[in-house]
């Protein structure tokens, strides 16, 4: 292979390993190797105690693969705090001109991009490596040992792969827990992975393992014995019979069986028959603990000939060697091996093999040995560590930071330093969401003395915890006491940023804005922290007065979107929400787009995951539903990267829009169900109760069923002026800002639906009240207005409603002035002026949502054919147009009842022309209009956050569907979806 290394090349380093069984594991791994080549992605996630041969497995499944790229890497505990460490090892081979197609993967530090961005690029190389047809094996051993970062880009890839010839193979071990739980929640996740548990050996497998390292025969008593003794541990075994004779072995007269009850204590005994300058050679390995050098590994070693001091380690199989590496390097067979030789050196000679160590390692390596080198406190070391660690954190290292704050923390003398620099590692380790290491700190944070500092940190870890109240006690504390001391700046920007989490998930806005507003105060803050806390700001204002009020607060952004710095991505992230709110969907589309192309460049935006999602509201509203759909398949893809579900409500309110809206009640149900688990889970906050009850009202809307759009909508409603109950004559109105003129629209259709019509006209009125004039929310208004009037027996105001919205006169007087019922859609005509009535003029405008347009023109044909007003052509024409809306939306419900409502009039629904569109699945829309819209397939691949394998897969079938051969047939066979 000319990009990467091949299968073929792994089998020099195997050439010493025997392998032995395991032919149920191998066939259920070659399995999926065969249905990789047959073109589909798999992972396979390969489990068993340390030792117990998982790597061997692997090596020996991917070694004779023909045609494969295969991306290695092996999970480090001395890098678990390097962002990225391990996606670096697998793009080690990878050729360099190959690489610098993918800039963010170029890069030499990965500290602060987005895992979803690393992983776009990831698939897109990926892509790149299967172009020549053959398949890509991705291998990452000791997976509980990965960093976080690079676990969440490959958790993230491995459900972006679609129709791939990929195979991601990772082994971890059981006894690290949360890693096995997070492999066994990826591998859930997606439909084509497999797990393979790896066990001890059998008798048989024992026999052919003690023939192949000992080329005799052993008796079956032997074999019985060795399996008792060693449970079938493959490196127990080799270590045994590596260390007793065979004679002695067999020796059934023995009264005591000379064999060492534990693998650590037979390999020290094995180690203690060595030459005295292997045993230096081989502790060295010990201390340096990976893959190095000969030359480098003798030199801390203190030996004068190298080559003579391996040898007798290689007969041992305690090392292994890679002659054919430009340096020769050699490491330890297994970790446990390590291990077990590292616990039997003396202290002092472990110190000086530390001492010579770090004069060879790397300058980032060379600190863990000059910490372990120490013997006794060392405030130098320690000044020179956190000196380091805040370089590190300065540069987005935060995990990298605590860790070297950690160490200064145990050399510290005296008791102030020490405490200090342990409560500012735990403040690191927070800082990256990945806090658990901070957590298990708890008890030594908790002895330490009372503090702003101290308070801040027990603070964060109380709202880890779920102990709200709490949380909010002692942030506000530590948030106060350091707003009034300005070398604990810092720590009022930790605090006051927690705490804003707490009051903004109350719904208290103005106390989150205050808090915010005062954070922001503090100055000398970098661009993007400053932005980030003017964006909580601003979502509290929102929270508290309203999108139009909170406006006021992102005012100092560019107009264009475009012109936005990265710097200023979360108040454009904000801004595009507000606009969202307030029904402005071009302005919003624009502020969302931005960030999310900004986000797929690496720009980090801390609120993509927020704009993802509701840029799929915006889309969906806006009547692009295929794009709709593609942006939450992308915002849930990122949520489970980031492995958390704060902020995941809109994400799953997105899909349910599209879902509700095609009839798809299976998988609509289902999203509506998350977002239950999401509310128990967390306790039922404001900001996701929001979203479930957003969620239940639409899914009910399409179905038509208005009793149970007022039972989702209920725990949103709140009586004014303490009226109570919500009853017949009540004051209705929602009482959460966010989205809440789409929350009251759907109130008043649900409350004229259910014949509650006085509180319906109520809640209409506070609508127009809160309504701007601007957006697509006149269409909605006016539908409002003209079904509520039907509904109150005022037919002929209600088609007065219904024809200025769609001809475009206006009528000052009607609720709300001329923004209100009466006000038009369009741009001016009566309302017979041809096709633009038929379109309802501004529809071209981008404020218009399809769906509600469409849902205005029908209620208008259908109340001219109730009334027999004007010709039958005319509420036929509106029919039709409303069909078509729906037909283009693929809004089956809404167009089924459409049809039924023409039936009845004894005429047939328009053929359907379009019905090879229909055929196309969703992701193939998503990859069929992004191509007619004119994006190559590498574009097409990184907006989808897919590989340009899959794009390729799915035009082919669509090409097939549609019995089209180009480009330009595709853009000519959508281009009916508009009306």
């Amino acid at each position: 292979m000319s990009v990467a290394r091949s299968a073929s090349d792994a089998s020099a380093d195997d050439e010493r390993e025997v392998f032995v069984g395991r032919r149920s594991e191998s066939e259920r791994l070659a399995a999926c190797v065969d249905k990789v080549r047959g073109g589909e992605a798999w992972l396979a996630v390969v489990e068993g105690e340390a030792g117990i041969g998982k790597s061997a497995l692997i090596r020996r499944v991917v070694s004779p693969l023909e045609g494969f790229t295969v991306l290695r890497a092996v999970g480090d505990p001395s890098e678990t705090d390097l962002p990225g460490g391990v996606l670096s090892q697998l793009l080690r081979r990878v050729d360099r001109d190959l690489a610098a197609r993918f800039p963010l993967l170029a890069r030499s530090d990965a500290a602060g991009v987005s895992p979803h961005a690393l992983g776009g690029q990831l698939l897109l190389l990926l892509g790149a490596l299967q172009e020549s047809g053959g398949g890509v094996a991705v291998v990452v051993d000791d997976a509980h040992w990965a960093d976080p970062l690079s676990s969440q880009v490959l958790g993230f890839v491995v459900r972006r792969l679609w129709a791939d010839r990929v195979l991601v193979l990772m082994a971890t071990r059981t006894d690290a827990e949360q890693s096995v739980e997070a492999l066994r929640r990826l591998a859930r996740s997606v439909d084509r992975a497999v797990r393979v548990e790896v066990g001890g050996l059998g008798q048989e497998e024992i026999d052919q393992l003690a023939r192949r390292l000992l080329a005799v025969r052993v008796t079956p008593e032997l074999v019985t014995r060795l399996h008792g003794y060693t449970k079938g541990h493959p490196l127990y075994v080799r270590t045994v019979l590596a260390e007793v004779p065979l004679q002695v072995l067999g020796d059934e007269s023995a009264g005591r069986w000379p064999v060492h009850r534990s693998l650590r204590a037979g390999i020290g005994a094995a180690l203690g028959r060595l030459p005295a300058e292997t045993v230096a050679f081989v502790e060295a390995l010990a201390v340096l603990d990976g893959r190095f050098p000969l030359v480098g590994v003798a030199r801390v070693a203190g030996v004068d000939d190298a080559a003579r001091a391996l040898e007798p380690a290689l007969a041992a199989g305690l090392v292994q060697w890679w002659p054919t590496d430009s340096v020769g390097t050699v490491a330890l067979v297994h970790g446990l091996q390590r291990d077990a030789v590292y616990a039997g050196i003396g202290p002092e000679r472990r110190r000086a093999l530390h001492i010579a160590a770090a004069e060879v390692v790397g300058s980032g390596a060379a600190w863990a040995h000059r910490v372990a080198a120490a013997t006794s406190d060392d405030p130098v070391l320690a000044a020179d560590l956190e000196r380091s660690a805040n370089t590190q954190a300065l540069a987005g290292r935060n995990a990298l930071a605590a860790t070297r704050l950690l160490w200064a923390s145990s050399l510290s003398d005296a008791l102030l330093d020490r405490e200090r620099r342990l409560l500012t590692a735990c403040a690191q380790w927070l800082l990256t969401l990945q806090p658990w290491a901070a957590v298990r700190l708890r008890p030594q944070v908790e002895e330490c003395a009372e503090g702003t500092l101290r308070s801040c940190v027990l603070g964060v870890m109380d709202l880890l915890e779920g102990r709200l109240t709490a949380a909010e006690a002692r942030l506000t504390e530590a948030w106060q006491e350091a707003l009034a001391d300005p070398d604990a700046s810092w720590v009022a920007l930790l605090a006051g940023t927690f705490l804003t989490v707490i009051t903004i998930r109350q719904c208290r806005g103005a106390r989150t804005a205050d808090i915010a507003g005062k954070t922001l105060a503090i100055g000398d803050l970098d661009a993007a922290t400053s932005d980030f806390i003017r964006a909580v700001l601003a979502t509290g204002r929102m929270w508290d007065q309203g999108p139009g009020a909170a406006l006021l607060d992102v005012a100092h952004l560019p107009v264009e979107a475009t012109e936005a710095s990265n710097d200023q991505l979360a108040t454009l992230a904000t801004r595009g929400v507000m606009h969202l709110f307030l029904g402005r969907l071009a302005a919003a589309r624009a502020d969302l787009l931005t960030v999310a192309h900004r986000d797929r460049l690496g720009a980090g935006s801390k609120l993509s995951h927020l704009s993802s999602s509701l840029l799929a509201v915006v889309e969906y509203l806006a009547g692009d539903w295929s794009a709709s759909e593609s942006a939450a398949d992308r915002a849930l893809a990122i949520a489970a990267a980031h492995d958390h579900v704060l902020g995941d409500a809109a994400t799953w309110f997105a899909a349910v829009c599209v879902q509700a809206g095609r009839g798809h009640w299976k998988e609509a149900e289902e999203s509506v169900e998350a977002l239950e688990r999401i509310n128990r889970m967390l306790g039922d906050p404001p900001a996701e109760r929001v979203y479930a009850g957003l969620a239940g009202a639409v899914l009910a809307q399409a179905r038509g069923d208005h009793a149970a759009m007022v039972a989702s909508l209920d725990p949103l409603v709140e009586p004014v002026d303490g009226a109570g109950g919500g009853g017949e004559g009540d004051p209705v109105r929602l009482r959460f800002k966010p989205l809440w003129l789409w929350q009251q629209s759907l109130l008043v259709e649900a409350l004229t639906g259910t014949g509650r019509l006085t509180a319906a006209a109520r809640a209409l009125d506070d609508f127009w009240r809160g309504y701007d004039g601007s957006g697509y929310l006149r269409v909605v208004g006016a539908r409002l207005g003209g079904r509520l009037a039907e509904a109150q027996g005022r037919p002929d105001e209600a088609l007065a409603i219904y024809a200025r919205a769609l001809g475009g006169e206006t009528d000052p007087d009607a609720p709300g002035g001329t923004a209100a019922a009466g006000n038009s859609v369009g741009t001016g005509g009566a309302a017979d002026s041809g096709e633009n009535a038929r379109t309802g003029g501004a529809a071209d405008s981008g404020e218009n949502a399809p769906l509600f347009l469409a849902m205005l023109e029908h209620s208008y044909g259908k109340l001219l054919v109730a009334t027999r007003t004007g010709s039958r052509r005319d509420a036929v024409r509106w029919f039709k147009s409303a069909h078509d809306r729906f037909d283009a939306l693929r809004a089956e419900p809404f167009l089924r009842r459409c049809e039924a409502d023409l039936a009845a009039l004894g005429l047939t629904a328009p053929a359907q022309a379009r019905q090879q569109v229909l055929a196309l699945t969703e992701r193939e829309l998503s990859v069929a209009h992004l191509i007619a819209g004119g994006k190559t397939n590498q574009e097409a691949a990184t907006e989808l956050y897919v590989t340009q394998k899959t794009v390729e897969y799915h035009l082919s079938n669509i090409y097939a569907k549609l019995g089209i051969t180009s480009r330009r047939h595709l853009a000519q066979a959508l281009r009916p979806s508009q009306p």
